[in-house]
């Protein structure tokens, strides 16, 4: 369950409110989308969500645990029941999209066999088990974000978090993508999706979903979503995204922290998996994706 009260979040450089005593309540099988513009603070609140940032005023509860309050072990424990589809994927690019969807498994010591079947399962559901054995680097962006999508899932999250989880797709990815959200769900996790391509939104009409708009630093009520019209998904990308693809320099790995039981945390936190993915795979043997 995810439970905001009174939330104001700032922006982090220019102190700038982003949004204004934020109520909002997600229950177990239930999928709230947020309907927000670019600067609208979605992307922040997701990150909040995923601790890593503190709001600037209110409570934050997930899975009835407030996240202000957390020490960092307990934070540790808590995101092991949490899956992210961050807007920007960290991936492991020179890796198969099977060792990056089994990697939340092989850390939590699960055994081989057990998390190829769920990653297949995954992958298949999401129409890209033809690609599972090829590096991400030589994917399509719209094959990576239903990677991303399937890693989110793997663990059978209790609380699964979505930024814009359709927004490099086409029409079947929109829906397969929907799909698994909408499974998720019938399984019991709390799934807050932001949203601002059309599809998306067509999907959570048609299916149900309970749809709030992120206006001017506030969460409007419930009501008729203006959708609006087709976008070209192929250059659908966004500036930072397409930069970083191009032109950023290999991240330098460090030695993820391990939770008390000695075992790293790497994900669903896209920050951590970023830096610590390389790291925490190296220390074990026979990579899942070396497997056959």
């Amino acid at each position: 369950m995810i439970e905001l009260q009174g939330v104001r979040l700032d922006h982090p450089r220019n102190g700038e409110p982003l949004l204004r005593s934020l109520d909002l309540s997600v229950g177990a099988g239930q999928v709230v989308v947020v309907h927000a513009g670019a600067g609208a603070g979605a992307t922040r609140l997701m990150a909040v969500l995923a601790g890593e940032a503190l709001a600037d005023e209110g409570q934050v509860s997930v899975l009835g645990r407030d996240l202000a309050r957390l020490r960092r072990s307990a934070q540790r424990v808590l995101r092991r029941s949490l899956g992210v589809v961050p807007q920007d994927l960290c991936l492991l690019l020179d890796r198969s999209a099977l060792l990056n969807v089994t990697m939340p498994l092989e850390i939590d010591g699960v055994p081989r066999q057990a998390a190829l079947v769920r990653a297949a399962e995954l992958l298949g559901a999401l129409g890209v088990a033809a690609e599972a054995d090829e590096p991400m680097a030589h994917q399509p962006h719209s094959v990576r974000q239903r990677v991303a999508v399937a890693r989110a899932l793997v663990r059978r999250p209790q609380v699964l978090l979505c930024d814009q989880p359709t927004s490099l797709q086409d029409e079947a990815g929109a829906e397969l993508v929907c799909a698994a959200i909408a499974g998720a769900a019938a399984a019991g996790a709390s799934c807050l999706v932001l949203a601002r391509d059309p599809m998306l939104l067509t999907q959570a009409v048609r299916r149900g979903w309970t749809v709030r708009v992120l206006q001017g630093g506030v969460l409007q009520d419930e009501g008729t979503v203006p959708v609006p019209g087709p976008v070209e998904h192929d250059l659908d990308v966004s500036l930072d995204l397409l930069v970083s693809m191009v032109s950023a320099p290999t991240p330098q790995i460090s030695e993820p922290e391990p939770d008390s039981d000695g075992v790293p945390n790497v994900v669903p936190f896209p920050n951590a998996a970023a830096r610590s993915g390389r790291a925490a795979l190296s220390d074990r043997p026979a990579p899942i994706a070396e497997a056959g």
